[in-house]
């Protein structure tokens, strides 16, 4: 399905477009970045190929991680006094 709509997209508009197929449209939108320009790229709905897929992923390449909600993602969320303090 992905390869009929980039080719139609690619013969009537007569521009690329790349494409990508996942479990949830989150997903979808996230790998659609990764074959660029003019690919696709396809997540399998299973458990442990979405896991892998994430834990290699980039925060910032989530949508709406931008820099101020990266440098939040930075801080440890609590502080603990230091041993011996």
């Amino acid at each position: 399905m992905a390869e009929e709509l980039r080719r139609r997209v690619r013969e009537e508009v007569r521009v690329t477009c790349s494409c990508g197929v996942a479990p949830n449209r989150l997903l979808a939108k996230i790998a659609s970045d990764i074959n660029k320009p003019d690919g696709q790229f396809v997540l399998p709905a299973d458990v442990d190929a979405v896991a892998a897929f994430m834990d290699a992923l980039p925060i910032r390449k989530v949508p709406g991680i931008g820099k101020a909600r990266l440098g939040c993602c930075r801080r440890p969320l609590l502080s603990t006094p230091s041993p011996g303090v």
